[in-house]
């Protein structure tokens, strides 16, 4: 870690992470969107981790990895996020990425499930109605192709469903981390999952990298930015930083920067998609937002402040 960062606080890194997460993480559902275009989900996602691991690997390779059970244990976890990866390539080419950002936003309720039952934190009163508000405001965002049938800002059911998936399995992922850190450092869990993912896009995409293997060389420079920036910036600096944030912190305080995403990622939707809002959209995003927010607000102080 550099010198300038040593001499600043826990919390005072943990705040600056979430700050950089909501500046550059916006584009992320917006420039794979564009890049799918041209290329399939298995593949867009096999080169965006390459790009991610070999930005990783070298940090990872300073320290020292036992190959026991531990990291078997780490494997398996990672794959949990790994679901998350395919069926987010596979919804946002369905759906909107406005959608798609406002459905992540209902991570920190389901992380403040997953925690009641894997880690037995209590559930108060505020977060019941935090989880009821966010699961009535994300059924309203996922029905809306139903509701308003036609309507291009509606999206898709079906990708509105994989994007559901992707929350989920997110959300788990971020809750189980936290018991990784007693084992591995951040730059490890980051970087086995990233190698994880890598993996299995390419077995998943072996057949399209045999068949066309000049394909990376032929794609437009508005997708190779796209792979680059998702796979160095929003995958291998994202997922980094939340794994800092999840040890520093807690698992709530990592997902609240989903809370913050929509804002940015409309930002970017608005410039290079053109994508609009309807009052319905708006409306399931309201629920789903305050429902967060009571989330957030009604968690313990030693459930959100940065540990010693």
């Amino acid at each position: 870690m550099p010198r300038s960062m040593r001499n600043l606080s826990d919390k005072s890194i943990v705040i600056l992470a979430i700050a950089i997460i909501f500046f550059t993480n916006g584009g992320s559902p917006v420039l794979t969107k564009i890049a799918l275009r041209e290329i399939s989900p298995e593949y867009y996602s096999f080169l965006r981790f390459i790009i991610a691991s070999l930005f990783l690997l070298p940090f990872f390779l300073k320290g020292k990895i036992k190959f026991n059970k531990d990291l078997l244990v780490l494997v398996l976890v990672s794959l949990i996020l790994t679901l998350n990866i395919l069926a987010f390539a596979y919804g946002i080419k369905l759906t909107t990425t406005v959608i798609s950002s406002l459905l992540y936003v209902l991570g920190p309720v389901l992380v403040a499930i997953f925690s009641y039952f894997l880690l037995k934190e209590r559930i108060a009163q505020a977060k019941v109605l935090g989880i009821i508000l966010g699961i009535l405001g994300s059924a309203l965002v996922i029905l809306l192709p139903v509701i308003q049938y036609g309507n291009p800002s509606a999206g898709s059911l079906l990708g509105n469903f994989l994007i559901l998936i992707g929350v989920f399995s997110t959300a788990l992922y971020t809750t189980l981390s936290k018991k990784l850190h007693v084992k591995f450092s951040p730059i490890q869990v980051t970087t086995i999952f990233s190698l994880t993912t890598c993996f299995v896009m390419l077995s998943l995409s072996f057949r399209e990298v045999i068949e066309n293997p000049g394909l990376v060389f032929n794609l437009s420079g508005i997708t190779l930015f796209a792979v680059f920036y998702v796979g160095a910036v929003c995958t291998a600096l994202y997922y980094l930083l939340l794994q800092y944030v999840i040890k520093h912190a807690n698992p709530l305080a990592a997902s609240t920067n989903l809370f913050l995403n929509p804002v940015s990622t409309f930002a970017w939707a608005s410039f290079l998609l053109a994508e609009s809002i309807t009052l319905l959209l708006i409306l399931g995003g309201f629920f789903v937002l305050l429902g967060t927010f009571f989330i957030i607000k009604s968690a313990k102080t030693n459930e959100i402040d940065i540990e010693p």
